[in-house]
């Protein structure tokens, strides 16, 4: 059994970083997720209600002065 002299607290200190890393990389990801799933339901609301502009096409910029 070890004493509490024996705590290796470099190792600790170590240990508990990598944990508060990956609660923060698991943390964003499940914010991307939601707004993904967020957008995602948005869109099918919006088609479902039977809107066709519910998804913004991108159209090429018009230069100046060129004649078509």
């Amino acid at each position: 059994m070890t004493t509490p002299d024996d705590t290796d607290y470099a190792h600790r200190r170590l240990v508990n970083l990598v944990a508060a890393i990956a609660l923060l990389i698991l943390a964003i990801i499940l914010v991307v997720a939601m707004n993904l799933l967020d957008n995602q339901r948005r869109l099918q609301r919006c088609l479902d209600s039977g809107r066709r502009d519910c998804l913004a096409v991108p159209t090429p910029p018009v230069a100046q002065g060129v004649q078509r």
